[in-house]
Parts: C-alpha cells; structure tokens; sequence
C-alpha cells in the first residue's frame, strides 16, 4: 500500500469521526452549493486580472504554461522511443525553467499579452 492510499484512508476516517460527533453540523453555509469558481490559494491582486481574462477566454502565460508542461510530461509517459523521450526531457526542462523564471522575474499584477 503506498504511502498516498494510506494518507487517504486516515483523512476519511477523521472525517467520517467528525460527521459522527457532529462537528460539521453548525457550519454557516451548510446546505448550500459550493463556489467551485473562487481559488481561495490564488493572491488577492490576481483576482481581478484572471477573472477578466477567464471573462475574455483567454488565461495567463502561467497557465498556458503549465498546460503545456502537463501534456508534455503525459506524452514522455507514453512513448518508449529512447530519441523521443530525450527529445521530451529537454522540452519539459525548458518549459520547467521558463515557468520558474517567469514567476520569479514577474510582478504578481503583470500579465503577458
């Protein structure tokens, strides 16, 4: 059993605890549909700019970005061919690199075009 499933299996058992103490009995917005569009990890000062541009269809470089990198890393999984897979590497450590230079050189507010 990997240590994933086993993380798993104790946070459903401390919540099954909870519901049967009741616990989560009083909350404020028991009952009600949960806004799945609001990012509570997301900064304040990138809300704004992320709501207009999911608004316009568009997404930040980031995002882009890291679309990119997961169907890159999905396609490495697949392919055997030994070229292709080196090929792959070094296109997800570009992509890896340019993700990490971006957020670190980018003000949180400044958005590409």
């Amino acid at each position: 059993m990997e240590i994933v499933d086993v993380l798993h299996l104790i946070a459903e058992r401390k919540i099954a605890e909870a519901i049967e103490q009741g616990v989560f009995d009083n909350l404020s917005l028991k009952g009600q549909p949960v806004d799945l569009s609001f990012n509570p990890l997301e900064p304040p000062e990138r809300r704004l700019a992320n709501k207009v541009l999911k608004n316009a269809g568009l997404s930040p470089i980031e995002l882009s970005l890291h679309r990119e990198l997961s169907e890159l890393r999905r396609e490495f999984s697949r392919v055997k061919d030994p070229t292709e897979r080196e090929r792959l590497a070094r296109e997800i450590r570009w992509l890896v690199l340019q993700i990490h230079l971006l957020l670190k050189s980018k003000p949180s507010n400044e958005w590409a075009p």
